[in-house]
């Protein structure tokens, strides 16, 4: 018994033909996003977002105005969100970072107590580390630690 074998070329084979004319491409550009480590910023607003329904606030986001600046002398804005729900860990991450930079002496308990954060510390000045992290096919900057101003010391891994 014989088979017959169909030989078609691979779009990846060599051409049959001599190439006349060669394209010229570039790689698009990846959005600016903040510089890695240590950065100088000032806190800008912490906003605590709640269901319509009503319920327990269940998420609070802090905006950090960075000193550096994009190709547009514009700042970085970054911003680090807290799931505040009642078994999260929400709760004590936001004091944790509150008070590494502030000094603010907060505890679990004033988060219960009604308070405005944005206008406590708007305009207070910080160090935050800032790293990198894929978010689907786009890079982004997080938020990894906060420091009070003028903090030079170890950036935290």
């Amino acid at each position: 018994m014989k088979l017959n074998k169909a030989v078609k070329s691979a779009s990846t084979a060599t051409p049959l033909v001599n190439v006349v004319k060669k394209s010229v491409f570039a790689f698009k550009m990846r959005p600016e996003i903040a510089p890695k480590d240590l950065q100088k910023g000032t806190f800008v607003s912490a906003i605590n977002e709640t269901p319509e329904s009503g319920d327990d606030f269940n998420r609070v986001v802090v905006t950090i105005e960075l000193e550096a600046m994009d190709r547009n002398n514009a700042h970085f804005v970054v911003t680090k969100d807290y799931n505040i729900m009642p078994s999260g860990r929400g709760f004590s991450a936001f004091i944790e970072d509150i008070n590494a930079w502030a000094d603010a002496g907060l505890t679990e308990d004033d988060l219960y107590a009604e308070r405005d954060y944005t206008a406590m510390f708007k305009g207070k000045p910080m160090v935050v580390q800032i790293g990198h992290r894929k978010s689907g096919k786009e890079w982004e900057a997080v938020v990894e630690a906060f420091h009070p101003a003028g903090y030079t010391g170890e950036v935290e891994r």
